[in-house]
Parts: C-alpha cells; sequence; structure tokens
C-alpha cells in the first residue's frame, strides 16, 4: 500500500509539473508532454504489474484477474491516443479508490481479526512461588499461571485455586460472565474480571479452543459461496461484452473518450465485491455471537432450509441430567446399586453417565475398578466388577438378552430409566430427570415465523417422555426409542421427501444424523473437539436461540448479495449509456466506477450491525 502510495504522489507531481509548465511555457508543449507521460506511466505501473501478475498467477480463473484486464486497456487506450494527462488521473483515482476500498474492507475484516490477536497476550507462569512475565505462545501444558484481574487467559487451563467471573463472550457471544473456582476450566481469550485465579495449563496454542477456532475462521475466510463462483465463471464473458459495446461506441461516434469512458464506468468492481464482502461480514457478525461457520457456501445452504430436526438431551434439554429415584431389585440396597452402575458408567461420556457418577460422588460412594469395559453405541454398556457380569442400559437391550423387565410403574412415566442387569438378572433401575431448556418454546416459534415449516425431534428416550417434551417445546413431529442409524434414517428419509434438513444436536451422539443432514449445527461447541470439529455449524454456547439467529443472518446475507448485484448491473448499464452518449468522460467515469463500488462496500457492511433479531 505504501508503494502505490509513493507512486501517486510522484505520478501527480508529475502531472502538477505538466500542467504548470503548460501554463508557463506555452510554446514547450514536447516538455509539459514528456512529464504528463512520464507521470502517466508512473501511476499506470502498479496496474500494469497487477494485470501481469494476475494473468501468471490466476489467468481466467477469478474475477480480479478481469478487473486488472478492465483498468489496464483504459489506460493502454489514453496512452496509444497520447492523452497522458487523462491517463494519468484516470489510473491516480483508480489507485486511490483501490486503496480506500481495502481500507473499507480491512474495516469488516477487522471484526474477525479481533479474535486473532486474542492469543497474542503475556501470561504470569508461576515457578517455585515466583512470578515471572512471559508469553503466551511460550507456555508449556502442566505449568500454572496466575491470572489477575483484568488480564486475558492465556491458555485453556484447569482452576487450581481463587474466585472469579469470566467474561467468555470473546468466544460464545454471551454478554453474562460465568463464576469460575476451583476445578472449574478457563479458554484461551476469554477475560477474567473480578478476582485473581491459578490456573493449571491444559492446552496451549493451536490446541485451545481460541486455536481452533481461529484455523476454522481463517479458512472460512478462503470459502466461497456458489453465488461467488457463479459470478466468476460468468465473468470470462462480459469482457467481451464491454469491448463489443465499447467498440461499437468508437465506430458510431469516432470519440475515443466516449470509448475510454465505457470501459472504465465496466470494471467489474461491483460484482467482485457484491458477493466476498457480503460473505465476510456476514461471518464476522456471526462470530460475535458465538457461531462458528466452517464455510460462507453454508449461508446460502441455510437459506433453503425449510425442516430443522432437534435431538433431545443436550439439546432441546439442558442435558444436566440427575438421578431423581433409584429401585433396587433382589434385596441390593440403592448405595450398593449406584456405586456398581458408577463403576462402569464412569467409562462413557453420555450424559445419563456422568448423572450417575455425580450422584455416586455427591453420596460419596467408593466406585470400584472394572474390567472388559465395552460400550454398545445407543445401547448401553457391558463390564466385570469384580465377580460380577454387568449390563447397563436400555430395558429394551436387556431383555434382548433374557433379563426380564417389569413394567413401569405409573409414577415414573415422565422420567427417563437406566436398566441395571447383574449375572442375567436385573438388579434394579436407575431413573432420571431433564429440564427442558426455558427458551426451546420460544425458538420453535421463531422457526416458524421464519419460514421453517417443519420441525421434528429425534430422540432415543421413551415415547412417553418424548411425547412430553415435543408437545411442550411445540414440535411438529418427533420419534422415540431410536438409535443413532435409526436417526441417520429418519434424516435420510426426510431429505428423499425433497425437504432441505438442518440437523441440531450435541455433536457428540448424534455424529450420523448430523452428517446426514443438508446442514448440521452442534450445540454448546466451547471446550468440545467433537462438536467444533464434526458440525458444519458450532454454536459456542448452548443457546438455542442462536439457531433462528443464524437463519435470520442468511437470510439478510442473500438479500445483501442481491442488492449488491442489481444496484451493480443497474448502476454499470446507466454508466455505459450515458458515457456512450458522451455525457461521462474518463475522469468523471472513474470517480463514479469508484462511487459504484464504495456503495457495494458500505451496503455489505450493515450486516456488522446484526444483533441476533429474527426478521
Amino acid at each position: 500500500m505504501k508503494w502505490r502510495l509513493t507512486l501517486v504522489l510522484l505520478g501527480g507531481v508529475c502531472l502538477i509539473l505538466s500542467g504548470i509548465l503548460r501554463w508557463l511555457r506555452p510554446g514547450q508543449d514536447d516538455l509539459a508532454v514528456t512529464w504528463s507521460m512520464l507521470g502517466a506511466i508512473v501511476t499506470a505501473l502498479p496496474i500494469f504489474r497487477d494485470a501481469l501478475l494476475g494473468f501468471r498467477s490466476k489467468a481466467f480463473a477469478n474475477t480480479e484477474f478481469y478487473m486488472n484486464q478492465f483498468i489496464t486497456l483504459a489506460v493502454i487506450a489514453c496512452f496509444v491516443t497520447q492523452q497522458y494527462v487523462v491517463g494519468g488521473v484516470v489510473a491516480i483515482i483508480l489507485l486511490v479508490g483501490h486503496i480506500l476500498e481495502d481500507r473499507s474492507m480491512l474495516g469488516t475484516n477487522e471484526a474477525i481479526n479481533s479474535l486473532l490477536h486474542l492469543s497474542r497476550v503475556s501470561a504470569r507462569r508461576v515457578r517455585d512461588g515466583v512470578e515471572e512475565e512471559v508469553d503466551a505462545e511460550s507456555l508449556g501444558e502442566g505449568e500454572i499461571v496466575r491470572v489477575r484481574p483484568g488480564d486475558t487467559m492465556p491458555a485453556d487451563g484447569l482452576v487450581l485455586s481463587g474466585f472469579s467471573s469470566v467474561n467468555q463472550a470473546t468466544i460464545t457471544g454471551e454478554s453474562l460472565p460465568v463464576e469460575v473456582e476451583a476445578g472449574a476450566t478457563v479458554f484461551a481469550g476469554t477475560s477474567n474480571l473480578t478476582g485473581s485465579i491459578e490456573v493449571k495449563v491444559t492446552k496451549t496454542g493451536t490446541q485451545t479452543v481460541l486455536g481452533r477456532v481461529k484455523e476454522i475462521v481463517e479458512e472460512a475466510q478462503q470459502t466461497r459461496a456458489p453465488i461467488v463462483r457463479l459470478t466468476e465463471e460468468y465473468a470470462r464473458y462480459y469482457m467481451p461484452l464491454i469491448l463489443l459495446i465499447a467498440g461499437f461506441v468508437l465506430f458510431f461516434t469516432q470519440d475515443v473518450q466516449r470509448a475510454i469512458s465505457v470501459i472504465v464506468v465496466s470494471i467489474p468492481c461491483t460484482f467482485v465485491l457484491a458477493g466476498p464482502s457480503a460473505m465476510v461480514a456476514a461471518l464476522a457478525a456471526a462470530s460475535r455471537m458465538g457461531i462458528l461457520v466452517k464455510s460462507v457456501r453454508f449461508f446460502e445452504v441455510a437459506n433453503d432450509i425449510d425442516t430443522i430436526v432437534f435431538d433431545k438431551t443436550g439439546t432441546l434439554t439442558t442435558g444436566e441430567l440427575r438421578v431423581a429415584a433409584i429401585a433396587p431389585h433382589d434385596g441390593m440396597a440403592e448405595n450398593e446399586l449406584l456405586a456398581l452402575v458408577a463403576a462402569v458408567e464412569q467409562h462413557s461420556t453420555h450424559p445419563i453417565a456422568r448423572a450417575v457418577v455425580t450422584a455416586a460422588q455427591d453420596r460419596q460412594l467408593r466406585i470400584a475398578d472394572v474390567e472388559d469395559v465395552q460400550e454398545k453405541h445407543g445401547h448401553g454398556l457391558l463390564a466385570r466388577v469384580g465377580q460380577l457380569d454387568v449390563v447397563v442400559g436400555r430395558g429394551t437391550w436387556l431383555t434382548e438378552q433374557a433379563i426380564e423387565i417389569p413394567q413401569r410403574e405409573k409414577h415414573f412415566d415422565d422420567l427417563s430409566a437406566l436398566h441395571i442387569g447383574v449375572n442375567r438378572k436385573l438388579a434394579g433401575i436407575i431413573y432420571l430427570s431433564d429440564t427442558v431448556r426455558v427458551e426451546a418454546k420460544g425458538v420453535s416459534a421463531d422457526l416458524r415465523a421464519g419460514g421453517v415449516d417443519h420441525l421434528m425431534m429425534l430422540t432415543g428416550d421413551r415415547r412417553s417422555v418424548a411425547e412430553s417434551i415435543a408437545e411442550h417445546v411445540g414440535m411438529t413431529e418427533f420419534e422415540a426409542d431410536c438409535l443413532p442409524e435409526q436417526k441417520q434414517e429418519a434424516v435420510l428419509k426426510l431429505k428423499s421427501s425433497g425437504r432441505k434438513v438442518m440437523v441440531v444436536g450435541d455433536g457428540v451422539n448424534d455424529a450420523p444424523a448430523l452428517a446426514a443432514g443438508d446442514l448440521s449445527v452442534a450445540m454448546g461447541a466451547l471446550g468440545s473437539d467433537v462438536a467444533i470439529q464434526t458440525a458444519d455449524i458450532a454454536l459456542m454456547a448452548s443457546d438455542l436461540r442462536r439457531v433462528p439467529h443464524f437463519l435470520a443472518l442468511s437470510d439478510k446475507t442473500l438479500r445483501i448479495i442481491n442488492q449488491n448485484m442489481l444496484c451493480g448491473f443497474v448502476f454499470i448499464a446507466a454508466a455505459i449509456v450515458l458515457s456512450g452518449v458522451g455525457l461521462i468522460p474518463p475522469i468523471a467515469a472513474a470517480f463514479i466506477h469508484e462511487f459504484g463500488a464504495f456503495f457495494v462496500i458500505f451496503n455489505s457492511a450493515r450486516l456488522l450491525r446484526f444483533e441476533g433479531k429474527v426478521t
């Protein structure tokens, strides 16, 4: 940019000297022409360089090459007709305009680039009780850091001591701070607000949540949406058309300046910037709200969605299950049964498993070691605890193994049941309860208002539980007792009927269904490697309201792109006509061209103010 500005200044000085010489020495036109030619050459150098580099590296691959071609042709036409002052001024206007365009786009990119600076912080490392300030990138796993109020977390870690409030808005988009104490997990890039805490580093650099988010956002910036690729596909036909029009203008008017004006106003900046400027702004808006989008093409995909399939546990419900009741059989005590199940479930990451282990820890029960643990996805676990063969899981699965299951008591109908078999006999049932997310019902209404006419819930839970939750949150349809492969089949069936399906799950147990959808969204991706890596869209916070927000953002993005394209087309068509009839000279054409480019940039920048309101 500095090099370009330097050439613009030098070229401008040469053109000014040319004008001064024409005024002071009207009889020495050759000297004035020499200075104006020199000024035109100096200002045209970066234009010719860009065109040559574009031809060598990109050739006919994208519209940027065609844009440089137009500028080069316009300047060459000025040289051929010896209109050096016109050529120099046009080149200066276009160069300064492009520099300003780049600066304007930097404002859009800054919303994203702010993420990239969060990890470039210092850290207070503690060794042998001595605190030293080091660069965050030099931290290693297992080291201890002290984070004081106002500091940025230098790495992902586990709080060892202290109590504080942490602002996680940079990652999750949530404005309310989270309270942390010993045992809590904190993430790089978040801000410590109130108290001093000591943190044991668990992940650094690219392994942190922030590091993974940065990589995905950077990759998303490099992707192109179908509408952008379509523009590039038709760009090769644009230049011959404009040259044909300019040729007609030259042939019928015999006025080279009119032909030059046609070429200048036809430079396709508005088309080049129409899609990318809006997509980058949308990416920045989504990142600010804690919505991680892996490719800008998903904004277009989301615009066609008419069906959304939700998982239940961890998605429509909080996923924070708790043990509501324990019903032991064959004389086994409650604590004995709970400790036995916790010993097996400690080897699983399922929400039910975590609830059982937490209940056993709350009762301070001894959790035994187990052998030969096997997890059958969607069914349960098998293990050997001492001399006991233990089966934990669905009642239907235990029935398949010839373990008799009694009829459920009516007062447990709204609870999820975990059946336990020991040595081929039923040892008891643990009942668990879950809580529906407070925003779930409102989200269903917002989605319908936004044009999604089919909402479906898939769950592995019993029909009575599923029916109660589906009715409460307003689901159009639900399926209960679903295994992971059955969820996948349900999504594929919807797609085969012609529907465009978005699947929303927790990203851990719903991988087949997420993969089957046209678009997949993982809830609560903060700290979850699986959720961030498997889904197309990752919601960093467990907030269902982000789903209609994303759909609204996608809709607004496509509308702004269409506005940019339509206005660009009308603007260029009108300018070509006015240039052809001689109302717009080349210098004015350059100004008009830049006006069109800035209109597109600032129209796209409106997306940066998007606050997630459903429109």
